[in-house]
């Protein structure tokens, strides 16, 4: 059942375009499932900022610039910049479906972040790491290691919209997901770094 969750989705024609509008402005994490490069400790002040490139990376041809930042409870930052492009090396270069990797590496390596919804006049996104393919008994789950793992809802702003965030969350049952892996993130008294 899991492994044509999204298939489903994307055969209904719920395809998001990533440009410049969804790499416009930051994006701040309201609610993750841990991975293994995201762990539950680091739920704090947890954002993504995306810019695209004039012209792609040198050898990889990567067309997105990665800023990932998240903070512990004491303040230490976490993250910091990868690449990725849209379709990634095996997929649909017109899809909503961003691939993610340390810029050194080649396109093999890198690591899916499926956009399943997207509104940019709402300001929200559900990220999806890749394919879900574990059922556990309440939807579908992707992996918590590095790749193909990981479940986001992420607003436009830090200021948390509980309304939005549980409309976000219903599209994800909707779709499938079993939304039990989300844990809330903290933007309180947060510096952001480069900012």
């Amino acid at each position: 059942m899991c492994y044509y969750l999204l298939r489903k989705t994307y055969i209904n024609n719920v395809w998001y375009k990533i440009d410049k509008a969804y790499a416009s402005a930051p994006w701040y994490i309201h609610k993750q499932a841990v991975t293994s490069y995201s762990p539950i400790e680091w739920n704090y002040c947890t954002k993504a900022s995306y810019t695209v490139r004039k012209r792609p990376t040198f050898p990889w041809r990567y067309t997105i610039d990665v800023n990932n930042y998240a903070e512990d409870v004491d303040g230490n930052v976490f993250g910091g910049p990868l690449c990725a492009s849209v379709g990634g090396w095996r997929r649909n270069a017109n899809s909503s479906k961003l691939a993610v990797a340390p810029c050194f590496l080649p396109k093999l390596f890198d690591g899916p972040y499926w956009v399943v919804h997207y509104d940019e006049s709402e300001g929200y996104a559900l990220i999806s790491g890749g394919q879900p393919t574990k059922d556990t008994g309440n939807g579908c789950t992707t992996g918590t290691r590095t790749n193909n793992s990981g479940l986001w809802i992420f607003l436009r702003t830090p200021q948390r919209d509980d309304e939005k965030v549980a409309m976000v969350e219903q599209l994800a049952i909707n779709a499938g997901f079993d939304t039990s892996v989300l844990n809330d993130v903290i933007h309180q008294d947060c510096s952001y770094d480069e900012e």
